[in-house]
């Protein structure tokens, strides 16, 4: 009986090698894409940070048009003003509702439209990167949600700026912007 039992697994372990043989080549070939098609899917953001630190640095408007999506943070900004509406900001500093008050009285409900514009953003990555640099200023980023990314930026008074970006098509934008 021993025989008979030893002679099948013999068989059965020599069918799962012959197998696992024909398998293994291509498993690992897909797993090596796999993992290069991951890191590089996170790396990616922080390619889409670096441009933005370009574009803002180089003063290139046209450039950071394209990395900003100025409807999104407004909306994001309108959002965190209703309470009825679920917003990504999060907790907002005493600056920061300073300033919304202040365009509030002077511009009405156009606050939004006249406040938050391309330059208002590029002035909040300067104040982040004055005298630090990106990689000085950059105390966090990393993905919130597989199509989103939250950074926080240290400005040179220690107040942090911090960004949200999606990723949109085929490229990340921001989407909130806060401080």
């Amino acid at each position: 009986m021993r025989l008979v039992s030893s002679r099948l697994s013999d068989r059965g372990r020599n069918l799962i090698g012959r197998a696992w043989t024909s398998v293994r080549v291509p498993a690992l070939r897909i797993a090596v894409v796999v993992l290069s098609l991951l890191l590089l899917y996170g790396v990616w953001p922080y390619v889409a940070l670096w441009n933005l630190h370009l574009a803002v640095m180089n003063d290139d408007q046209a450039a950071l048009a394209e990395r900003v999506d100025l409807d999104a943070v407004r909306a994001q900004i309108a959002c965190r003003l209703n309470k009825d509406c679920e917003s990504r900001i999060g907790a907002v500093s005493g600056p920061f509702i300073d300033w919304l008050e202040s365009g509030i009285r002077q511009h009405g409900r156009d606050v939004l439209q006249s406040r938050v514009t391309l330059e208002w953003v590029q002035d909040q990555l300067v104040a982040a990167y004055s005298g630090l640099g990106l990689i000085t200023a950059l105390s966090y980023g990393f993905f919130d949600s597989p199509a989103g990314f939250l950074v926080r930026m240290q400005r040179g008074d220690g107040t942090p700026v911090t960004l949200r970006l999606e990723l949109r098509g085929m490229r990340w934008r921001i989407t909130t912007v806060y401080y």
